[in-house]
């Protein structure tokens, strides 16, 4: 004979299934709030301990009416920037060295100075100032002038000429930019 072993019988009260299903949401519930408001608090926590450490006294005293008495503002003073100088000079129409072809060059420069004494002195000594654009002009060939860096250096060739001293004054002058406002080569 078989004999089957049987469970024992369920007591009514005792469901362990039912109850269990509802109790187990409940606790992860709850242990997820919690979670949830350690992690904002302590977020909160954080950032108002960062800004209150940056902030310096008058930044802090901002809408309250009892801060420090002896902060005061004073706002920063601005630079001045100086007026840029510029000269405009008459046009230059030059000759240009080539073997093939003759080519020419027609020219306007405008010069930066960098003070108001250097603008008298550029205007006082104007022919020297062209004669000695017109020898370093005069000097060039049609490839000088037409890639970026030949504009460069014949940039840097006139500053420097045009910023040497004039004959009685021992100083020259504060040039400090060269800028082309007309460049044709024909």
């Amino acid at each position: 004979m078989a004999t089957t072993l049987k469970s024992p019988p369920k007591l009514a009260g005792s469901s362990s299934g039912g109850l269990s299903r509802i109790i187990r949401p409940l606790i992860w519930l709850l242990i997820l709030l919690i979670v949830a408001a350690l992690c904002i608090t302590g977020t909160w926590f954080y950032l108002h301990w960062q800004s209150s450490r940056e902030l310096n006294p008058l930044q802090q005293a901002v809408g309250q009416s009892s801060g420090p008495a002896n902060v005061q503002y004073t706002k920063p003073a601005q630079v001045q920037i100086p007026a840029p100088i510029f000269t405009k000079l008459d046009p230059f129409t030059v000759m240009l060295e080539s073997k093939d072809s003759e080519r020419m060059l027609f020219l306007g420069i405008t010069l930066r100075l960098g003070d108001q004494q250097s603008s008298e002195r550029i205007d006082k000594y104007m022919p020297e100032v062209r004669s000695r654009i017109l020898m370093i002009l005069s000097s060039l060939t049609p490839q000088d002038v037409q890639t970026p860096e030949g504009k460069a250096k014949l940039v840097k060739e006139i500053t420097a000429a045009v910023s040497k001293p004039f004959a009685p004054i021992p100083d020259g002058q504060n040039v400090s930019g060269v800028l082309f406002t007309d460049f044709v080569v024909q």
